[in-house]
C-alpha cells in the first residue's frame, strides 16, 4: 500500500518543460487544522471581488514539563494556544460555513496557507497569514458543553 502512495507521488511530482525552457515543478501547499472556532463567521465582499467568509479557528498545543519519561505523571502541563485565520471563498462551502458555523464548534479545515499584504486604517503595511478553506467538516455543534 505504502509503494502505491509513493509511486502515486512521484507521478504527480514529475517536472514539466515549458515552452520558454524553464523548467515547471508541482508542489504541495497542504494544511490541516482541528480547533475549536473563535467567533461568529463573517462575510465580506471588497471592490466587486467574490464575497469570502471569514472566521478564526484556535487550537492548542500541550506538554508537560519536569521529568522526561514517556509515562511520567509528575510535572506541569502547560498550554499554548494559537489562532488561525480560515478564509471560504468556494461558493457552496462559503455560504455553508457562514450560515452554520458558530462560535465555540469544533472543526476540521483542510486547506492551503496563503502569506498576503494589506494596508490598515493608518495606511501601515500589514502582513496577514491565512488559511484558505478547501472542506470543512463539522465535528460539534456550539451548543454542546465544552
Amino acid at each position: 500500500m505504502f509503494r502505491r502512495a509513493a509511486a502515486q507521488v512521484l507521478q504527480h511530482s514529475v517536472r514539466f518543460q515549458s515552452s520558454d525552457s524553464s523548467v515547471l515543478e508541482r508542489s504541495l501547499n497542504k494544511v490541516q487544522i482541528l480547533g475549536r472556532v473563535g467567533q461568529d463567521p463573517v462575510m465580506r465582499q471588497a471592490d466587486g471581488k467574490n464575497p469570502v467568509t471569514i472566521f478564526s479557528v484556535a487550537t492548542n498545543e500541550l506538554w508537560r514539563t519536569g521529568e522526561s519519561e514517556v509515562f511520567n505523571t509528575t510535572g506541569d502541563v502547560n498550554q499554548k494556544t494559537t489562532w488561525h485565520r480560515i478564509s471560504v471563498f468556494r461558493p457552496g462551502l462559503r455560504d455553508v460555513a457562514y450560515q452554520y458555523i458558530k462560535k465555540g464548534a469544533r472543526v476540521f479545515v483542510e486547506g492551503k496557507i496563503d502569506y498576503g499584504e494589506y494596508t490598515d486604517k493608518n495606511n501601515v503595511r500589514r502582513q496577514a497569514t491565512t488559511i484558505i478553506a478547501d472542506n470543512i467538516i463539522f465535528l460539534s455543534d456550539a451548543r454542546e458543553k465544552l
